[in-house]
């Protein structure tokens, strides 16, 4: 009668197997096909990748995926980005530059976004030796930043300053590729200056409007116009309005005397741009005045009746047309299905 011997055979330790299936698991678990296109992927910094459409990249790669600091050359429009990157897209900081026209007078945006010129991807390899002989290097290009700031997505999000075509400069926040919190915007078309909340790339909430004369808007808005509580300071006029806007035009509210700017009291050119508001009178009453040698009238100053009843009244109607206009709106905006339109230099009409 034979016995089975529990001593495992030579070659055929369970200790060796389990070592043996360890050793061999990538191999087991990721097949031939699999390895060889994870070691084709790129991977770390790479020297020039061209495009099937012309487009260049020059930085770094992770699994195949433009990952880190990296510049990019759009063909299609000589545009440029430098910046960071992150699963193939832009994220991070990066800036956007595009060609400057040969023709193009520079504005003072243009100036202050200028950038150094930028050797041509010819000329950096006639530098290092590498140019074919038979093609001719092209000149320098100069360019000129767009955007400088924050992507997420290949989209502008967070702080990032904008250079407009028109000479406009917007520095501020950004979410989803348009203007989103807090900035400030300078126009070019009369440098003005208005500084506050955005949503959605208009004026929306809580800004202060500069203009160049001087004056000053304090107040909220809604819609890129002027909408609610706010106050508007005349500075040569030396006025000040408070109270109620609608559409972008002064409603319902107070308007008050300031006082005098230096030299405007007198009767010298400054005195010509002080209007005080004129007394209001009746001409049909007349206040008696008498003295110890004649008598004579005075005309009597009108006034309201009751001028906070007259100011509230008119308040509500302002405000009921104010909650109309904007349900009207929304309701409007939600029925609409059609895509938005690309965003353009601001518009010049602001005030």
């Amino acid at each position: 009668m034979s016995t089975t011997s529990s001593t495992p055979l030579p070659g055929r330790s369970p200790t060796r197997r389990t070592f043996a299936i360890a050793r061999h698991a990538d191999i087991v678990n990721v097949p031939k096909w699999k390895q060889k296109e994870v070691a084709s992927l790129r991977n770390g910094v790479r020297a020039t990748v061209y495009m099937t459409n012309g487009d260049r990249y020059i930085g770094e790669w992770k699994a195949g995926m433009k990952d880190g600091n990296g510049t990019y050359h759009y063909a299609s429009t000589g545009a440029v980005y430098q910046g960071e990157w992150a699963e193939d897209m832009r994220s991070g900081y990066g800036t956007y530059s595009i060609p400057i026209s040969p023709n193009a007078e520079p504005t003072d945006a243009a100036k202050k976004s200028q950038e150094p010129l930028l050797p041509s991807l010819p000329a950096l390899k006639k530098a290092a030796g590498t140019a074919p002989a038979k093609k001719k290097v092209s000149a320098d290009i100069a360019l000129r930043k767009v955007y400088a700031g924050e992507w997420r997505y290949d989209l502008r999000h967070g702080r990032g300053t904008c250079f407009y075509d028109d000479g406009s400069m917007y520095d501020g926040m950004w979410e989803g590729d348009v203007r989103e919190g807090w900035g400030r915007l300078q126009f070019a078309s009369d440098k003005s200056i208005y500084e506050g909340e955005w949503h959605q790339g208009l004026r929306h909430g809580q800004g202060v409007l500069l203009l160049t004369n001087g004056d000053r808007y304090e107040g909220t808005y809604l819609n890129d116009m002027k909408e609610g509580p706010g106050r508007f300071i005349y500075r040569q006029k030396r006025q000040c309005y408070e109270g109620e806007w609608a559409l972008d035009m002064p409603k319902c509210g107070t308007l008050t005397d300031l006082p005098p700017l230096a030299g405007q009291e007198g009767k010298g050119p400054a005195a010509r741009h002080w209007w005080p508001i004129p007394k209001v009178t009746a001409c049909g009453m007349r206040k008696p005045l008498f003295n110890a040698f004649n008598s004579f009238f005075l005309p009597m100053q009108l006034t309201l009746v009751n001028p906070s009843a007259v100011l509230r009244t008119e308040r509500e109607a302002i405000l009921q047309d104010r909650l109309r206009r904007v349900v009207n709106a929304e309701e409007e905006y939600s029925d609409d299905d059609t895509e938005s339109e690309t965003e353009e230099s601001p518009s010049a009409a602001h005030r």
